[in-house]
């Protein structure tokens, strides 16, 4: 009984030191303002392959920033990818940029999890801390169909509830 206890009590310590690990000290505040506009992000692919996110793309964007070292955002990605297929893909997009350094991991996390939206590295963290200011991961962007940021979520969400559906379906909307 009392050596239960002692392992629930090094789970909690754990677990608590996971969602911990997901702050990102480095940056005190966000670097980014509703309503200033990203043309396109300088991102690599999923292979480490150099190419650009467009954010000005005539559709809502859903930027999710997220770390496959990350608990909650390995937990959040599932409804993340039911959103993605459940919203009007002519009018809303979603879309991943991971912070890992290593392509290989992202790649396999990714098909390992059957996550089926667009996803892209930023290994070096500049993006996630020198364009975004990130604190938290994950950090989700939204932004209007010409790049102008609409909303940040920081923290991790259940993404297909109703209520979130309906949300991301009004942003498309207005």
């Amino acid at each position: 009984m009392k050596s239960a206890l002692i392992i629930q009590i090094i789970l909690l310590t754990l677990f608590a030191v996971g969602l911990a690990a997901c702050e990102n000290n480095s940056s005190p505040s966000l670097k980014i303002l509703k309503g200033q506009a990203i043309l396109e992000l300088p991102v690599a692919d999923v292979d480490g392959v150099k190419t650009s996110l467009p954010l000005a793309t005539g559709k809502v964007t859903i930027l999710n920033i997220w770390a496959t070292w990350c608990g909650p955002c390995r937990h959040e990605m599932p409804s993340l990818d039911r959103l993605a297929t459940s919203l009007d893909r002519q009018k809303i997009e979603v879309v991943g940029l991971s912070v890992d350094a290593d392509d290989y991991v992202v790649r396999e996390f990714l098909i390992e999890r059957k996550v089926r939206f667009k996803n892209y590295i930023d290994p070096d963290m500049n993006i996630a801390n020198n364009i975004f200011g990130i604190r938290v991961f994950p950090s989700t962007f939204v932004f209007s169909p010409k790049g102008e940021l609409l909303e940040v979520i920081e923290g991790w969400r259940e993404w297909d509830t109703d209520e979130m559906v309906k949300k991301m379906s009004q942003l498309a909307n207005t």
